[in-house]
């Protein structure tokens, strides 16, 4: 066989292995491809909505996004793995195809319910007719309907009584009201807010190795039903769980779930999500007008002894000097008469 020949031959493979790779070439892009934007494998907490990140679809450079189909569905509100797959077609229905996958995982954020709407969210202010005839008085709500809502504002018929104490401020008797009660082994409930906890961090430490309970009070004693919207539930969140995390931080230890209104104003949305939250919320039956100027030893000692009835949980300000130094004798007194103290966490 010739040089000439064998050349020519050659260069006919040559051609027809072009013109071969340029057939393929372009049948390759007779097919879209699609490019998923963001994670093809993402987590979401259960409740949350899914976002989807987007995708793209295209071929030679045209945009098909348009043009693709999605299947599969996620259902946030069950733990699971979901799929997508997206899909498109070309003219010769082949199908070009991506997957993405969905992680529906237990929430640990908590998030606003869509039922909490349905719940009255009026502001009330809370009240007792404590009067002085040593009967127990009714409140601001039936004491059975709150029990839905772990929440509580007489103890049991026994003669127990609830000493609680309710701080907005740093002008204070705390101290001083701890060491009455360190002196008579009584222990008490100090519904603190997130300034005080952060001044008195040493008083804090020493309160909880007493046996004292520190519950909660919100970060910035704000009204609270007004924070309870879908709208504003973050800054709800917020106001509970900024003083956790303090209380965390100075005692090493969670906080416990044992929470208070500020100015006493709730609804039964906010006990709702309180309860939701953990907590158990804690009203009050015995209080006075204690919350402005202060008062004498002797007016406080009488305020506080006729407003005594069984299972009582008294509202006490611990910046009203009075109410510290009539203290000591009020205990003192109460046992006397056969009474004991304890801590509204072991209401049931």
């Amino acid at each position: 066989m010739s040089k000439k020949i064998i050349l020519s031959f050659l260069i006919l493979i040559f051609i027809s292995l072009t013109i071969y790779l340029k057939f393929i070439k372009q049948d390759e892009k007779e097919i879209p491809t699609i490019s998923l934007f963001g994670k093809n494998i993402i987590k979401i907490y259960q409740g949350e909505n899914y976002q989807e990140p987007g995708y793209k679809a295209s071929l030679n450079d045209k945009d098909l996004t348009d043009e693709v189909q999605i299947s599969g569905k996620v259902d946030t509100d069950k733990i699971g793995t979901y799929e997508l797959i997206y899909s498109i077609k070309n003219s010769k229905n082949e199908s070009a195809k991506a997957h993405r996958f969905i992680k529906v995982i237990e929430n640990e954020k908590p998030i606003y319910k869509d039922s909490y709407d349905n719940i009255d969210n009026k502001s009330r202010g809370w009240w007792s007719n404590n009067k002085s005839d040593g009967k127990r008085p009714t409140g601001g709500a039936d004491i059975n309907e709150l029990k839905k809502y772990n929440a509580f504002f007489l103890g049991p018929d026994e003669k127990v009584l609830y000493l609680t104490f309710d701080e907005g401020s740093l002008e204070t008797y705390v101290k001083e009201i701890v060491d009455v009660l360190n002196q008579n082994n009584v222990k008490a409930t100090f519904f603190f807010c997130k300034k005080y906890i952060e001044e008195n961090k040493d008083l804090i430490k020493q309160m909880v190795k007493d046996g004292h309970t520190i519950a909660n009070h919100t970060s910035s004693h704000l009204n609270m039903p007004s924070l309870a919207t879908k709208e504003n539930f973050n800054k709800y969140l917020e106001e509970i769980q900024n003083i956790e995390k303090l209380y965390y931080e100075i005692t090493g230890e969670n906080m416990e779930k044992i929470y208070r209104q500020p100015k006493g104003e709730w609804s039964y949305r906010d006990l709702q999500i309180m309860k939701d939250l953990g907590y158990r919320t804690y009203f009050y039956s015995a209080y006075y007008m204690d919350f402005g100027g202060d008062v004498s030893k002797e007016k406080a000692l009488n305020e506080l002894t006729k407003k005594v009835h069984n299972g009582a949980i008294y509202l006490i300000h611990p910046k009203n000097k009075g109410n510290y130094l009539a203290l000591d004798s009020f205990i003192k007194t109460m046992k006397k008469q056969g009474y004991r103290f304890d801590l509204v966490k072991n209401i049931k």
